[in-house]
């Protein structure tokens, strides 16, 4: 299975096309893990490209202040921050998540304090 197809997969399972615009792209989502991305005409793919990529949605430090992060997350990327993430709707890239865990680890270390 390819990166596409897997990362189709993943959101079939786990609803992201329920609120498409497009009320086709979950069926051609469909398609395209069962029969292969390839096997996709250029308009069926083009109804699936904003569903291959993502912008990070950023974290925010203590301080309340967000890092604003505009990385884009595809292939590899894509498909690790939705295992990575609770929701799929605000995806991080490995940056960020990193970042993320600094914050948690120095909080519980303060906590401990």
């Amino acid at each position: 299975m390819r990166i596409e197809e897997k990362i189709l997969d993943y959101q079939l399972e786990h609803g992201v096309f329920d609120n498409a615009k497009f009320a086709g792209a979950e069926g051609i989502a469909k398609r395209a893990v069962t029969q292969g991305f390839s096997t996709l005409s250029p308009k069926q793919k083009t109804v699936l490209a904003p569903y291959l990529s993502k912008t990070c949605s950023g974290v925010t430090d203590p301080g309340g202040h967000h890092n604003n992060c505009s990385a884009k997350l595809e292939g590899e990327a894509l498909l690790d921050a939705y295992h990575r993430c609770d929701d799929a709707e605000f995806l991080v890239c490995d940056s960020c998540d990193n970042e993320e865990g600094y914050y948690a680890r120095q909080w519980d270390r303060i906590s401990r304090e």
